[in-house]
């Protein structure tokens, strides 16, 4: 049977209620005053982007992204990593908590979550690995979802890739040893999560902050509201043991 098999979930906009471009703005803000007495605020901010999209960019799999932010990073503020990492360090264990003012409640993510658990399938948690993991449980107690049971966390520190590229998700794919065919991605990006589908994974979108940016050509295999991703999973576990009933040979049980 491939189902119940692994429900790979996206953390931003589908698990935590936050439109990314919102909070990203803010993040940003917050994170530059920590900077302010090593590099000016401008300065920051757009060395902080182009590095992350350098990072994004980058394919290579001897380095960590991690490895790919620090060394753009440096050369673009003209600062020693040793020297900068421990200021973002400072930030995420004693200041990101703040943010938590931007993000409203979402019930339904526990329960979500939880339920899919109960069904049999295994969690994975695939956000884009841009945050050190710090970061990423912060978010995760936001909704309460960081003492469940996951398989795997993406973070800056442990993958080598980042959405939207595939590799991300082969390297997810590779680290678990998983059968793309058991598993569900489910998110709020179009072009961000649905292209999990192009290695063979069943994909819902969660459209509470949808993220469409077009021309993808990716079509979700099951959409809604989170809670909607329930009944979903319960369809195609019914629907694989129909199939394998079908494939059994008369007089063969």
């Amino acid at each position: 049977m491939a189902y119940p098999g692994t429900v790979l979930f996206d953390l931003d906009g589908t698990l935590v209620p936050v439109d990314m471009d919102f909070f990203y703005k803010a993040y940003v803000k917050e994170v530059s005053t920590c900077f302010a007495s090593i590099v000016p605020p401008d300065a920051f901010r757009e060395a902080l982007l182009e590095s992350t999209y350098e990072m994004i960019s980058d394919l290579n799999p001897a380095v960590t992204n991690h490895e790919a932010f620090a060394r753009a990073f440096s050369r673009r503020v003209g600062r020693p990593w040793q020297e900068v990492w421990p200021v973002f360090q400072n930030f995420y264990q004693n200041d990101f908590g703040r943010l938590r003012r931007l993000v409203p409640e979402n019930p339904h993510a526990r329960t979500v979550v939880t339920k899919v658990l109960e069904s049999g399938w295994e969690i994975v948690l695939a956000t884009n690995a841009i945050f050190p993991e710090v970061a990423i449980r912060e978010r995760m107690r936001w909704v309460s979802i960081d003492d469940l049971p996951w398989k795997y966390i993406t973070t800056l520190d442990n993958m080598h890739y980042c959405k939207p590229h595939l590799q991300y998700y082969e390297e997810i794919l590779s680290i678990l040893k998983l059968d793309p065919s058991t598993c569900v991605m489910v998110g709020n990006d179009v072009e961000e999560d649905m292209i999990a589908q192009k290695l063979g994974m069943r994909t819902f979108l969660v459209e509470d902050f949808l993220i469409e940016r077009g021309g993808s050509g990716l079509k979700p295999d099951g959409k809604g509201k989170l809670p909607d991703l329930l009944p979903f999973l319960t369809q195609l576990a019914e629907n694989d043991s129909s199939d394998e009933s079908a494939n059994v040979a008369p007089g063969s049980a």
